[in-house]
């Protein structure tokens, strides 16, 4: 047995003993604070166990491809919810109405699976970890209802509806009531509600100096302290300090002439995306000239729409990273 694996047993072995000494703590009423997310509802009767939000984090739900079922990467606001179901209530008959809501409610199912079909696929290991890495407000042991990755009646669902430019997904994994009897003959239900969300850009700016070494290194630079709201061309206040080093920088090569190109993500229209880069392009330029003092001969606005990308448009970390202004050498 190799020390990873050693580690994993122990912390295994911890765990089982941790969420033995809890099972007089069995649940009889909610956590105290939470309630159901408004997107999903618990199976009715059931007891919310614990509940935990990370407002912008990294995620993923099993989908199906051309080889079988995967994980897909996704990140957003997770919304995190552990229920224990009502007593002697099956696994399937709760699953059943978690499948038939979501349906419902316009989701598209990414992947499903019953018990003998879940074993078949190794589902259960695969997603064995979620309730243990997710975000909670209590937190104990007995959140972990997956982690020996062979719970009896384990059933499992992911799917996604569109929300604007991007998805909210939800996936649910149940598991039957521990032989140890901590969850008191309930099904364990996690849920987990992915919301689209993305970091709050701009909050790191580039000084001068190494904006005129990226200049003079690449003859490019991407910056991401120039901030617009979304589907606009006014700058915002906070711009002024990365427009300040943009400044700066030109002023300590006065010989030296730019172009400003405005970039986007690849969501919605080319060609109103191609209009909106350009006239944010054009905003950066009027601002140096206008309120910085740098020559407008030195400078040259151009806006590319989403046809340069640096990171891939599939999910929003990718599309913040393409949203940029740059500084060019011409």
């Amino acid at each position: 047995m190799n020390a990873a694996s050693g580690s994993r047993l122990l912390a295994s072995i911890v765990l089982g003993l941790a969420a033995a000494s809890a099972c007089a703590a069995a649940p009889t009423a909610d956590r105290a604070g939470g309630k159901d997310h408004p997107l999903v509802s618990r199976y009715e009767g059931s007891i919310l166990y614990d509940y935990g939000v990370n407002p912008l984090g990294p995620a993923q739900v099993v989908e199906r491809d051309k080889t079988g079922p995967v994980l897909h990467p996704v990140e957003g606001r997770l919304n995190n919810r552990l229920y224990w179901g009502p007593k002697d209530t099956a696994a399937l008959a709760i699953f059943r109405n978690y499948q038939a809501a979501l349906q419902s409610a316009g989701f598209e199912t990414l992947f499903g699976c019953e018990t003998v079909q879940c074993e078949k696929l190794g589902i259960q290991r695969m997603v064995q970890d979620f309730p243990y890495e997710a975000r909670w407000v209590k937190g104990d042991p007995l959140v972990n209802i997956l982690n020996s990755g062979n719970q009896k009646d384990f059933h499992y669902i992911s799917a996604r509806r569109q929300t604007g430019a991007g998805f909210t997904y939800v996936q649910v994994a149940l598991a039957g009531p521990r032989a140890d009897g901590d969850s008191a003959g309930r099904v364990r239900q996690f849920i987990q509600i992915i919301e689209p969300a993305q970091a709050d850009m701009g909050k790191v700016t580039v000084d001068a100096k190494a904006i005129g070494a990226g200049l003079e290194r690449d003859g490019k630079i991407a910056l991401y302290g120039v901030n617009f709201d979304t589907s606009k061309a006014v700058l915002r206040a906070d711009s002024a300090p990365q427009l300040q080093s943009m400044a700066d920088a030109l002023k300590a090569q006065p010989a030296m002439k730019v172009l400003i190109v405005g970039h986007t993500d690849n969501q919605g229209d080319i060609e109103a995306n191609l209009a909106l880069s350009q006239k944010r392009a054009q905003a950066v330029v009027e601002a140096l000239a206008g309120k910085y003092g740098i020559p407008a001969a030195r400078l040259s606005a151009r806006g590319v729409s989403s046809f340069a990308p640096v990171s891939s448009n599939a999910s929003e970390e990718g599309r913040a990273r393409n949203r940029r202004v740059e500084m060019v050498v011409r």
